[in-house]
């Protein structure tokens, strides 16, 4: 490991010598609210909130998906967005709409867009409803408006004005595959502010408040080499064709660790398509394999519950537990995620034992629901989404980490010598 190490932090002085400032890249902070009891940030998952413990547990304060600072229109209108991943829209409220009245979260405390205060607003006169993955709606009006991002504005960006929704109440910036009209990263390729329709992201440790998004490129300093990069999963079409609309990979085997134990808990052959969702806050696993982690890590169910969310005791945070998340077969990349990373938010006392949420939700066949590697997943891993040549990097993640070592994503890929291919 050691030499491992040094040669890459040879490669790493090498790559910044050659860095310039007319490198296409832009990184902007990326952060966590901390909410008092009844105010947890539902956004696009609320079936996987912490709400569902009330009947048995006292909920305390939370902290919940990850949230980027944006303006939109001229003058620019102050907006925090959720970042989601696993979904293709610019979503914002509009103000005075039934989603900001139904928000947990005041729109006034967010952010609300008024179209008649932005000078560069333009509509499209075409309304429309958009769905999320797990089941929530929202409806509202199409719009082009100019988005600023860490200073940097991008032109003409497509975004939904919402007003009414069902189970999402907030905005989201979908940072996901194009789907029939452009995304904001792409916008950001397409207009020459980033190199590619790339972004890596940096969550750092559960304890942290912030971390960081880089468009269009990676930094060196953020993990542990090497970064693995692995193809991205698509869906067949009747037609023969395949489509590319999520950040998709194949989850082939997933074991525990208890000190030197290494316990493999899934079977010869393994292989699930398991989406890297930045706007789920759980990791959302087939049930026979949730129930299988929590049996080796001291989680269970809530009374009366035999999936879904799962609960554990606090104290577990300091065990010397963890799981490795191994991806695209025996040479692919593994991902080491601590339970000191999957013990979430305290929900209180019962039977004398200060319960906290665990970071894997056990998904029944019958909720139909994918394999969702989510923020308890995420943190632990550094993540390049390349989306133009359909591929993940993966690699450890260094927590509370230096100086940044910017690398440019060109439109070949993640750089050659960066990755074992």
């Amino acid at each position: 490991m050691a030499t491992t190490m040094t040669a890459f932090l040879v490669l790493a002085m090498l790559w910044a010598s050659t860095l310039t400032t007319a490198q296409r890249v832009l990184m902007a902070d990326i952060w966590k609210p901390i909410l008092e009891p009844n105010g947890t940030i539902m956004g696009s998952n609320a079936t996987l909130s912490k709400r569902q413990f009330s009947s048995i547990l006292t909920p305390k304060s939370d902290r919940s998906l990850y949230w980027i600072n944006v303006t939109i229109g001229t003058p620019g209108q102050q907006q925090a967005l959720q970042l989601d991943t696993g979904s293709n829209g610019l979503l914002v409220p509009a103000t005075g709409s039934s989603l900001c009245s139904s928000s947990l979260i005041p729109c006034d405390v967010l952010g609300s867009f008024t179209s008649s205060q932005s000078s560069t607003y333009s509509t499209t006169s075409q309304s429309t409803t958009e769905g999320f993955v797990d089941g929530a709606s929202v409806t509202g009006d199409w719009f082009y408006d100019t988005v600023h991002i860490s200073g940097q504005a991008i032109t003409s960006q497509l975004a939904v004005l919402g007003t009414t929704g069902s189970g999402i109440a907030e905005g989201v910036l979908g940072i996901g595959f194009p789907a029939s009209y452009p995304t904001l990263n792409h916008n950001l390729a397409a207009q020459g502010i980033i190199a590619s329709n790339s972004y890596s992201l940096w969550l750092d440790d559960l304890s942290a408040s912030s971390g960081t998004i880089l468009f269009g490129g990676l930094n060196l300093a953020k993990f542990i080499p090497p970064l693995l990069k692995v193809p991205v999963l698509g869906s067949p079409n009747a037609d023969g064709t395949t489509s590319y609309n999520q950040p998709t990979v194949a989850l082939t085997r997933v074991a525990t660790l208890q000190g030197a134990v290494h316990t493999v808990q899934t079977t010869p052959g393994y292989s699930v398509p398991a989406l890297l969702d930045t706007g789920t806050p759980v990791t959302i696993l087939p049930l026979t394999l949730a129930n299988a982690i929590m049996s080796a890590l001291g989680a269970s169910y809530p009374s009366g519950s035999t999936s879904g969310n799962a609960i554990i005791p606090c104290a577990a945070a300091s065990n010397a537990q963890s799981i490795n998340f191994h991806f695209a077969g025996l040479l692919g990349p593994t991902i080491n995620v601590p339970i000191s990373q999957l013990v979430l938010a305290d929900l209180g006392n019962l039977g004398g034992v200060e319960w906290c949420q665990f970071g894997i939700y056990g998904a029944a066949a019958s909720e139909n629901l994918p394999t969702v590697l989510g923020d308890s997943f995420l943190r632990s891993a550094y993540v390049v989404y390349d989306l133009d040549t359909l591929h993940i990097g993966l690699a450890q993640t260094v927590v509370n980490s230096g100086s940044p070592i910017v690398v440019e994503i060109g439109a070949g890929g993640i750089p050659v010598g960066i990755v074992t291919p």
